[in-house]
């Protein structure tokens, strides 16, 4: 019993960031019940990129230090701190797969068309500035959502070609991403290339001439479709090094009739992952925030009791709410979380009372990655949080561990 505690308190300490806060928790729990819980196994998987992975990841992350170095140049880097998280996002997303670069991440916003129609008939006067942007005609608006609503393929007004990642323009026109981008005068904004020339009362006798309506390309929408990714993931399919190695993992233990849960920040990587585990006849649910309780009940309910379902795929924070999963004993977490306190309250949906066998938690870090760079500063931070730090070293700290990640 002792060596099963002196390796969880070794690895808290020297190999897992934030694993003492684990370790801790586990502490509690056994001396608040008063019962040992069985001993939990943590490891960590590196993977390697294919090259093909290498190509795809190196050319990101040499366009995204660009735009960093861009703003240590001008001493705006917390400034732009939303952007450089975004730019992070994209290179942590493409460690688990590739095809998360390509994913439309607004056409789920708007997958519920009477929201769509709603975003479109907000019409709004800057008087500030003088920027008028109309609302286009409740029937026209009506038009264009039925044909969304049927997936009426239709075609792009400039190629004159079936429609290719088609967008939708706060006017509610529907044209290829690549054929209005080509379109737009400079590299954000641009005019319409649809809309025709108008006379429109803005108030008080005052009547403005509209020749069209300016577009920016932060307000494109993409228009809702039921495959959320650029590419066709199922003709188009390939694995990711972490697929695979999860795969091997999944396979390995077959035998064994254990169950697992594989976690993951993000429910499109769940969606990604789906397509290999019907192909390798690997029977799941799912369990992540669009689900309401009764759905959520009958997931864990199915995943507890029958014993053909062997994984649950499931989004980091929805494990983290108040859910015992204790039917399963291994814990695949896929992607590292900026905040380890997120993961483990996650793990230990699985490691707590009512668990009888050993548990085993494995999280999957790609190799030369920002993935890596990533557990160093959880490891710096966790070093630093005994110390008192004022505002200034605070801040200096975040712009030294931003530029960790970049090197």
């Amino acid at each position: 019993m002792w060596l099963n505690y002196w390796t969880v308190w070794k690895f808290a300490l020297y190999d897992y960031p934030g694993g003492i806060n684990l370790f801790r928790n586990h502490l509690r729990v056994v001396m608040k019940e008063g019962s040992i819980l069985p001993p939990a196994d943590m490891q960590v998987i590196y993977c390697e990129q294919t090259e093909a992975e290498k190509d795809f990841y190196g050319a990101l992350f040499k366009r995204s230090k660009v735009k960093f170095d861009q703003f240590v140049e001008q001493g705006r880097v917390l400034h732009n701190y939303a952007s450089i998280l975004e730019l992070l996002l994209r290179l942590r997303q493409c460690c688990d797969h590739p095809f998360l670069v390509m994913s439309r991440g607004d056409t789920q916003d708007f997958a519920d068309l009477n929201k769509l129609a709603k975003r479109f008939l907000r019409g709004t006067y800057n008087a500030s500035d003088g920027e008028v942007k109309e609302a286009p005609s409740r029937a026209y608006v009506q038009e264009v959502v039925e044909e969304l609503r049927k997936r009426e393929q239709g075609e792009c007004p400039i190629c004159l070609e079936a429609f290719e990642d088609a967008v939708l323009t706060p006017c509610a026109h529907r044209l290829c991403r690549e054929c209005l981008l080509a379109s737009l005068r400079n590299a954000t904004s641009g005019l319409c290339p649809v809309c025709s020339t108008f006379l429109m009362n803005v108030g008080h006798g005052t009547y403005c001439l509209i020749y069209r309506k300016a577009v920016n390309r932060q307000d494109l929408i993409t228009a809702p479709t039921e495959n959320r990714f650029q590419v066709d993931i199922e003709k188009n399919w390939v694995e990711s090094c972490k697929v695979t190695a999860l795969l091997n993992e999944l396979q390995n233990l077959r035998s064994s009739g254990s169950k697992s849960i594989v976690f993951s920040q993000w429910t499109a990587f769940l969606d990604l992952l789906q397509i290999p585990f019907a192909r390798n006849n690997i029977s799941f649910v799912r369990l992540d925030g669009t689900l309401n309780l009764q759905q959520r009940e009958k997931v864990i309910k199915q995943f507890s009791e029958d014993s053909t379902t062997k994984v649950l795929l499931m989004s980091l924070k929805a494990g983290g709410v108040g859910i015992n999963l204790t039917a399963a004993s291994n814990a695949f977490v896929m992607d590292p979380w900026w905040n380890p306190a997120v993961e483990e309250q996650a793990v230990m949906r699985i490691h707590r009372i009512g668990q009888t066998k050993k548990v085993a938690i494995k999280r999957f870090i790609v190799k030369e990655t920002v993935e890596e760079r990533m557990e160093a500063v959880q490891a710096r931070k966790q070093r630093m949080i005994s110390g008192a730090l004022t505002d200034q070293e605070v801040r200096s700290a975040r712009i030294e561990e931003l530029k960790m990640l970049f090197t």
